[in-house]
């Protein structure tokens, strides 16, 4: 990594004209003619909201603000702008844009910005709703008590070239009545949140988990015992070559193995399936007696 690169954090808006390319394969004309309108709302409110255009490249564009609130702010207003002047037109006549908007660290190389920030708003943008918004989790963390706004946990998203899964938020266009900004109507999973409630579980989303718990541990197991019974083999090649007796120890671990493998994967597998259709069958054969 270049120690000399210079970076900042700032948030990121990118946003993409829906079916573009088939706007423009039916009237490339008519299509050129909106996207002008429509870089001009941007423009306009962009500014307004102290924000700067990075880059407009085809249909898409790219935007900066110092003010997370006032990045998601402005991408509302646009979108409630443009998805109201698109409401006379037919469905295939529209020009609609989806927005993801990201709080990252990026790389500044004169006036264009790159890095991990910028790749995440982009795909948030491409997750949005054709008309709407996503927000990673550093952006919900932001804003979720600044707005009056419904937002909505969407899960963690596996994004490309990033190797953690990103946290993903859509949110309301129109503003939620009755509710302040400081307070939520019902509970939001944080960024950092656990996604999965546990104690909600169903009894056969309890068993299921054991069994993959079980599946992770034979794994670790398998890991774990391989690498030793290798170093084994190394040191045994190395010293005695005639004599294989790093057999001797690699058994045990074998044979754990494999009895190991039998109870998960499967014998002692099949002998849960049992016991859990004889029980059904049992009590079903007791609500009948009882009837």
């Amino acid at each position: 990594m270049n120690a000399e690169l210079d970076r900042k954090l700032t948030t990121i808006l990118c946003a993409d004209v829906a079916g573009y390319s088939r706007l423009m394969n039916d009237d490339e004309g008519k299509t050129l003619d909106r996207l002008k309108i429509t870089r001009e709302i941007f423009r306009e409110v962009i500014d307004r909201h102290g924000g700067r255009i990075v880059n407009m490249t085809g249909d898409g564009l790219v935007s900066e603000f110092s003010s997370v609130v006032k990045a998601v702010q402005c991408a509302v207003e646009v979108q409630n702008k443009i998805n109201k002047d698109n409401v006379s037109l037919p469905a295939d006549d529209q020009m609609l844009y989806r927005i993801g908007i990201n709080l990252g660290d990026v790389i500044i190389e004169g006036d264009d910005i790159f890095g991990d920030g910028v790749n995440v708003a982009a795909r948030l943008e491409a997750m949005a709703p054709v008309g709407g918004i996503c927000i990673s989790g550093s952006v919900f963390d932001q804003v979720k008590n600044k707005l009056p706004r419904d937002f909505k946990f969407l899960g963690r998203k596996g994004v490309k070239n990033i190797a953690e899964p990103v946290a993903v938020y859509s949110l309301s266009l129109s503003e939620t009545p009755g509710k302040q900004p400081h307070s939520s109507s019902h509970h939001i999973p944080l960024s950092d949140e656990k996604i999965q409630d546990t104690e909600n579980d169903t009894e056969e989303d309890k068993r299921i988990r054991a069994y993959v718990k079980r599946q992770a541990g034979f794994y670790r197991r398998a890991l774990t015992f391989g690498t030793i019974i290798f170093f084994l083999f190394i040191i045994n090649i190395t010293t005695s070559p005639d004599y294989w007796w790093f057999l001797w120890p690699a058994g045990p671990f074998l044979f754990v193995l494999i009895m190991d493998a039998v109870r998960i994967f499967g014998v002692g597998h099949r002998a849960e399936d049992w016991e859990k259709r004889k029980i059904a069958k049992i009590k079903s054969r007791n609500q009948k007696r009882s009837r």
